[in-house]
């Protein structure tokens, strides 16, 4: 038989002898309930430092920054895998006796969360100019906010065995001076500068976007057939023409040579 002791957060296990005074039974639920079994334990190994970096640790320093996920939404099933990897990772090396840390976090995703926010506002009617600045940043951090702690349920859920007490976001102070300190080093040693470039600028943005940002559609176009006339060899001989095809007729004024690969 099985008692049942209540030992802190955790439960334990002990078996007893048959007939003995203390002999108990166990009522066990009739399904498994992993949300109850599963977040106790998850409490238990946060609550107890088990996810911090151990001072006892005698092994090599094994670290990983999480990839944050942006605030745009939900985590989803890509988000799940890498996380999945990188806990076999990160237990397996604390398993080992190796000084682990795993660093969560999230991303503010700059563009594509305004975008999002900005849809919710069309849904209502209004845009981002009618409302304002401040009233704009506002609703950006009540979305933040909220997917945030959606997206570290979400990794909780998973098993994570993140250092939460270490958690960062991208626009925390000590971030964003770090890459405004670098982006002012680069600057100053020539490696930032200006120039002309092809770029994907977004006319309602008002600004330039990452090829990452940017989604490439593919139009039906016309292919043009020109016929330039040859000069004939001699005179009284038929004229000839030689056919260049062009997707751009409109460049045909500018044109003074064709070259022929022969």
């Amino acid at each position: 038989m099985i008692e049942d002791n209540n030992i802190g957060a955790a439960r334990s296990a002990q078996f007893i002898a048959p007939n003995s005074p203390r002999q108990a039974s166990l009522s066990l639920p009739k399904a498994y309930e992993p949300q109850a079994v599963e977040g106790k334990w998850y409490r238990f190994w946060e609550e107890g430092g088990y996810f911090k970096p151990q001072p006892g640790a005698t092994g090599a320093p094994f670290v990983i920054s999480m990839p944050p996920p942006n605030v745009t939404g939900a985590l989803h099933l890509g988000h799940a895998i890498t996380a999945t990897i990188e806990d076999i990772l990160i237990r397996y090396h604390r398993m080992k006796g190796d000084d682990t840390l795993w660093v969560p976090g999230e991303d503010h995703a700059g563009i594509a969360t305004q975008n999002v926010v900005e849809r919710l506002l069309d849904q209502e009617g209004i845009d981002r100019h009618q409302i304002g600045r401040e009233a704009f940043l506002e609703r950006v951090w009540q979305w933040v906010n909220q997917y945030k702690s959606r997206i570290q349920d979400q990794h909780r859920r998973l098993g994570a065995s993140c250092d939460w007490s270490r958690e960062r976001f991208t626009l925390d102070e000590g971030l964003s001076k770090a890459v405004r300190e670098v982006f002012v080093r680069l600057y100053e040693e020539g490696l930032i500068y200006r120039g002309e470039r092809i770029i994907n600028w977004c006319p309602r943005c008002m600004s330039a976007l990452s090829d990452l940002e940017v989604n490439h559609v593919d139009t039906p176009g016309t292919l043009t057939y020109v016929c330039y006339p040859l000069k004939p060899l001699a005179e009284g001989e038929p004229t000839e023409y030689i056919n260049v095809a062009t997707t751009r007729p409109e460049t045909i004024l500018g044109d003074t040579a064709v070259a022929v690969n022969p």
